[in-house]
């Protein structure tokens, strides 16, 4: 049976961001401030032992580069998370006119539905690809020296004991028994970091992609408006007035995400920095393969984390500069003097590209995608240079 694309798609458009945030107490329609509290409290608390365990072990250049792989992505999901709650009632506005659009169709012909349906399906696999990937390597991290002990044919395995938070501060873990037990307390760790790193960027994917596909749709209705039809300057009237919403609905976007972004990309430059760091240093060293895939997995979803939000704001900028090419597109010359107007100041608005910031210092495209790269390769060399 062949998988169809419509398999993927989500008629209400924010279904798995809803449920992500929900989990999170950040849905800004629905915020829960006592689930906020429990996840705030319960990854400041693992981050905490994370820091704990890294001030510990400054002595030791390997330990120190291991614990960072682990604290570092923590610390940034308490930042970005806040941040998000900080400025997430802005949203609401946002997701109203998402919800108007959705109840009132999101396309009436067949070319419009495979735009929509393209950008959904686009944005649903983004949640779902990245939540597995990210959840996958520190589950990894917990479950294979279990497994290694479980499967061991002499019954005589020897565990480390060494969990990727400091619970020796709490109970000192000697026997095979208390170290099944912290990883199963640690366990939902794996689970709530995953949430808090994709719920947020969930919700901006799907909206940057239910943009991108409006923006589409607007333009192919400029384009396909029959000029000789006498309700053609009022039909064009309300396409304007659709192109200012949206315009205002990805400032609402933009301006909401510039700060969380920038947080975000420096985090992709450090934490590829330093997992290609550790890959490196475990090839060179003949480290066992299950420690090289794990880190090449982790450096994989990275990589791939990069790139989405790259590609993201590569779509928006081009359908925005699609519009403009759209209104030129028409029979302008043939036009009355009050709808060349109309597409003059749609031609005008679209000159200036839509875009997805990053603290007002990156704009999200292709181009930043090889500025991350080289960014995390340059520090890279330094730090083989240093250590």
């Amino acid at each position: 049976m062949r998988l169809r694309l419509e398999t993927f798609y989500d008629e209400q458009v924010l279904s798995w961001s809803k449920l992500l945030l929900s989990i999170l107490g950040l849905w800004p329609e629905s915020h829960d401030n006592l689930k906020f509290f429990f996840f705030a409290t319960y990854i400041i608390c693992v981050t905490a032992l994370l820091i704990v365990n890294l001030l510990q072990n400054m002595h030791d250049a390997e330990r120190i580069m291991r614990n960072i792989t682990f604290s570092f992505p923590s610390v940034l999901i308490v930042l970005k998370n806040l941040m998000f709650r900080w400025k997430m009632n802005q949203l609401s506005s946002v997701l109203e006119a998402v919800r108007k659009n959705v109840g009132e169709g999101l396309y009436q012909s067949p070319a419009e539905k495979c735009k929509v349906i393209w950008y959904n399906v686009a944005s649903t696999l983004f949640a779902t690809s990245s939540a597995t990937s990210l959840f996958f390597v520190p589950t990894l991290y917990y479950t294979i020296p279990i497994l290694s002990c479980i499967l061991s044919s002499s019954g005589n395995c020897t565990l480390p004991y060494e969990l990727p938070a400091r619970v020796n501060l709490v109970y000192e873990i000697s026997e095979m028994r208390s170290y099944a037990l912290f990883c199963a307390i640690l366990m939902p760790s794996s689970t709530l970091l995953t949430i808090g790193a994709t719920a947020a960027d969930s919700l901006l994917v799907s909206l940057t992609f239910y943009l991108c596909g409006q923006l589409s749709i607007l333009g192919h209705h400029v384009k396909n408006t029959d000029p000789r039809s006498l309700k053609y300057h009022y039909e064009m009237k309300v396409l304007m007035v659709r192109h200012a919403e949206l315009l205002r609905l990805a400032s609402i976007l933009a301006d909401t995400f510039s700060s969380l972004m920038f947080v975000q990309t420096m985090g992709l430059i450090f934490s590829l920095c330093i997992v290609a760091y550790q890959l490196l240093m475990n090839v060179e060293s003949g480290k066992g393969l299950n420690e090289i895939i794990h880190f090449m997995i982790y450096s994989a979803a990275v990589v791939l984390l990069a790139f989405c939000y790259c590609f993201l704001g590569e779509c928006l900028i081009s359908e925005s500069v699609a519009l403009d090419w759209a209104c030129y597109s028409t029979n302008w010359h043939e036009l009355p003097i009050e709808s060349v107007r109309l597409l003059m100041i749609c031609i005008a608005r679209s000159r200036k590209p839509l875009c997805l910031t990053a603290g007002k210092f990156y704009i999200f495209s292709l181009e930043t995608f090889g500025t991350i790269m080289k960014a995390s390769m340059a520090y890279l060399s330094v730090l083989r240079t240093i250590t």
